[in-house]
């Protein structure tokens, strides 16, 4: 590898675990080639494996992808309830042996100067292990994670992992979750025509890679500040961080999905806060904005309204709001040039439009708005999970479920917003395009064929042939019982 490609990584992911005897074997023979290593050979060992797990996991979607890799030994903290594996600061030895032993290459990382951003060191497979990659009597679906894996996080004022007690809340949430992945780890979760499972996300010095694959379908549900009550969103998952265009492309065990929105959720629960039912009692489109002069009639008067209203909720003062509302706008758009004047005036008409809920804006509110939306999210994910016992994706509020099961997801949705917050009736609209203007809905006597009319081509050949890779490691049949009698759903 000659030229490097900072962005073509991913980070390395220090949970990637297996304890199948082909693995075992495999990782036994690279170890057994290193020169000494100082220190326990098993935790030694323990380290070898989870970088060759991770670095077979990337080769297997596309070879040329590194892995992020951080020389700082403080990142590594071994005794924690989050590190399951105690990763610790040694495993930079343990990289330093394998590229000595030209098991791996690395680029080391730098500070760009002129960005200002840090890159890390990246690691990639030598052409010795991919050669070993390619004898492998294992697939990449015979690796996961650690089975004590955290689920639920506390984190400090820093943003840093603290350390807590188990209470009864806490194993029940943690249950929750555990019973919840796995129905997402006996699923095929897929963009069905990738032919190559990386996508390109974002653009410039920030552009990186996401990789689409059976091993980053893990959820954690993640608190802030060190209390119970901020926070807690579910955060994980590769359709977290992907593109919405694909998103209406996921497929679960090759059946087509819906995605589902609260519209103006956090403005509509602030009002349920102020006792006012939004939809039913002011009803308009809480972005829309009119009269806004002395600004480029390039700008996208709505979606900078909704970015700047959004952005202001989750700031605890205006000057925060205005530096996140550039950040968040895309490079080289007009919203990117906006003044803190423009803002500030355009802030202002929010406030008057918005005069019920005006003193929540740049009071830091978002952070207790999640906790809300996250007892949403819970509700509906413990609706799937043990009642439906069918899959079901979460994007904070918006959610994607199997073809059929929207009209499930819809009342859900409905019932779980007026339990949490005491309002009825708020506003949940289908996201995905073609859902209007399907005819004939896929069915599982012929599925393929139904389907295919509905999205833009065929699978790829990799999608199709992943799949049937799938369902044979997990013993699957070709349709799980969630897939509905389409003849019944209407």
């Amino acid at each position: 590898m000659t030229e490097i490609d900072y962005a073509n990584a991913r980070p390395l992911d220090v949970h990637r675990w297996s304890e199948y005897p082909e693995v075992n074997d495999f990782v036994g023979h690279v170890f057994t080639d290193l020169p000494s290593i100082d220190g326990n050979s098993r935790i030694s060992k323990k380290l070898v494996k989870v970088i060759l797990l991770d670095l077979y996991v990337v080769w297997c979607a596309y070879p040329r992808l590194m892995l992020m890799f951080s020389r700082d030994n403080n990142v590594y903290k071994s005794k924690s309830r989050y590190n399951e594996l105690h990763i610790g600061k040694k495993i930079n030895g343990i990289v330093d042996a394998l590229i000595a032993n030209e098991v791996i290459g690395q680029q080391l990382g730098f500070n760009d100067r002129e960005s200002g951003i840090g890159f890390q060191s990246r690691l990639w497979a030598s052409e010795k292990l991919i050669t070993l990659f390619e004898k492998a009597r294992f697939n990449q679906f015979y690796i996961s994670y650690h089975e004590d894996w955290e689920p639920i996080v506390l984190r400090n004022e820093s943003k840093d992992a603290q350390e807590y007690s188990d209470t009864s809340e806490t194993k029940r949430m943690r249950s929750v979750l555990l019973d919840y992945i796995k129905i997402l780890e006996q699923t095929h979760i897929d963009i069905y025509d990738l032919e190559t499972s990386v996508l390109t996300i974002g653009d410039g010095k920030k552009k990186m890679r996401l990789q689409i694959n059976q091993q980053d379908k893990r959820v954690r549900r993640i608190f802030n500040n060190s209390r119970w009550d901020q926070g807690g969103r579910f955060y994980g998952g590769w359709w977290q961080r992907c593109p919405k265009n694909y998103r209406k492309k996921i497929q679960f065990d090759g059946i087509m999905t819906a995605e589902i929105d609260f519209s103006g959720l956090h403005i509509v629960i602030l009002y349920a806060q102020e006792g006012i039912n939004y939809w039913a009692e002011v009803n308009e489109d809480p972005y829309e904005l009119h009269g806004i002069n002395d600004i480029d009639p390039d700008v996208d008067l709505r979606a900078a309204a909704k970015l700047l209203l959004l952005t202001a909720i989750n700031s605890d003062d205006t000057k925060k709001a205005f530096k996140a509302f550039r950040s968040q706008s895309v490079t080289g758009s007009p919203e990117k040039k906006m003044t803190d004047g423009q803002l500030s005036a355009m802030l202002q008409q929010l406030a008057q439009k918005h005069e019920p809920i005006a003193h929540k804006l740049a009071s830091g509110a978002g952070i207790d708005l999640m906790y809300v939306d996250s007892q949403i999210t819970e509700k509906l994910i413990e609706k799937f999970t043990f009642v439906y016992k069918c899959p079901i994706l979460t994007v904070h509020d918006s959610y994607i479920v199997p073809f059929g099961y929207d009209h499930f997801l819809y009342q859900e949705m409905q019932a779980a917003f007026e339990e949490v917050t005491g309002v009825k009736h708020p506003v949940v609209e289908h996201t995905t395009e073609y859902y209007d203007v399907i005819e004939r809905e896929p069915h599982p006597d012929n599925p393929v064929e139904l389907q295919h009319d509905h999205y833009a081509g065929p699978p790829s050949h990799r999608h199709l042939t992943e799949l049937e890779l799938f369902r044979k490691f997990k013993g699957k049949p070709l349709w799980e019982d969630w897939v509905p009698d389409w003849s019944t759903v209407y």
